[in-house]
């Protein structure tokens, strides 16, 4: 049994002739008959009695009938239902943070694609770079901000690199670089670190930018907790690498110190490489990349 079938019984029933019939679903009326013969061999059933006049409905066939619309009409539903989500009216984008993304504007990006597709839901997770990205392979998330090396890659994941974000070393205020704008790393290599934990990505980034400067950290507490790193560091118990953003906003007694060999965080997309991807993500990722080229332009 096929749908085209159901459509040529519905079609016959409705116009009581089959080369009305016929003419109304574009095939011929030879075609049309050996369909509904096939499918009345199928069932074992006549659909249809005929006379030189006219067409009509066994009874077995008027059941028939209605259960064929029955399942034409949800058929229908389940098209218009796609194009829904074809045309973005309707959906659900499921999206991975990192923890610090002021540098791309990511709230007001986020708001801006909501005005342009309010017909879509969002569900957002944070979480460090390789929970996201392995959130990605299980098919859990369609698309995640996080920070990867600058030349990092993946077999299943596609990276497309939004911006650059320098780290800065906060400190305590009465902290001995407290007064100091910049500094080389290594003079920092006796102080105690509060650090990001192993999930993240920039811990490593931090070990190895540490690594050059000729020192393995003293790391006296891990977390993925902005604010009580800070609030630690404020209270004089270490000191710890951070994005500008992430302490500009704070309220507690923190001073910046930069380094004169930048630490960076490399922002990136991701993606999956083998994944049907759906019109949202598709769309939703096209509309990153733009903002943050129309951000650099007016940056300039």
């Amino acid at each position: 049994m096929e749908i085209h079938q159901l459509q040529y019984v519905v079609e016959v029933a409705k116009q009581r002739n089959f080369t009305r019939a016929a003419d109304e679903v574009c095939v011929t009326q030879s075609t049309l008959s050996h369909q509904i013969a096939k499918l009345e061999d199928e069932l074992g059933i006549k659909l249809f009695d005929r006379n030189s006049r006219i067409v009509f409905p066994t009874e077995a066939g008027e059941e028939f009938i209605n259960h064929a619309k029955a399942v034409l009409a949800n058929l229908e539903v389940a098209r218009q239902s796609v194009l829904a989500y074809r045309k973005l009216l309707k959906g659900t984008l499921r999206i991975g943070v990192i923890a610090s993304l002021g540098k791309i504007d990511y709230a007001n990006m986020l708001a801006r694609f909501h005005t342009e597709h309010p017909g879509l839901n969002f569900e957002i997770v944070q979480d460090g770079t390789y929970s996201l990205l392995e959130k990605i392979r299980a098919r859990e998330l369609d698309i995640a901000f996080a920070a990867v090396a600058a030349q990092e890659s993946d077999e299943d994941i596609s990276f497309h690199h939004l911006a650059y974000d320098d780290y800065v070393l906060a400190v305590g205020p009465s902290h001995r670089l407290a007064d100091r704008e910049y500094i080389e790393l290594a003079e920092a290599a006796e102080e105690r670190f509060i650090f990001h934990p192993a999930s993240d990505r920039m811990h490593y980034t931090c070990m190895e930018a540490c690594a050059k400067a000729g020192f393995k950290p003293q790391i006296v507490c891990q977390s993925n907790h902005s604010p009580t790193c800070l609030a630690l560091i404020s209270a004089g118990m270490g000191i710890g690498f951070f994005p500008n953003e992430k302490i500009s906003g704070q309220k507690l007694d923190i001073a910046v110190v930069k380094l004169k060999q930048p630490v960076q965080k490399n922002i990136v997309l991701a993606i999956a490489k083998h994944y049907a991807l759906s019109p949202a993500v598709v769309t939703f990722n096209q509309f990153v990349i733009d903002w943050v080229q129309a951000l650099k332009l007016e940056a300039k």
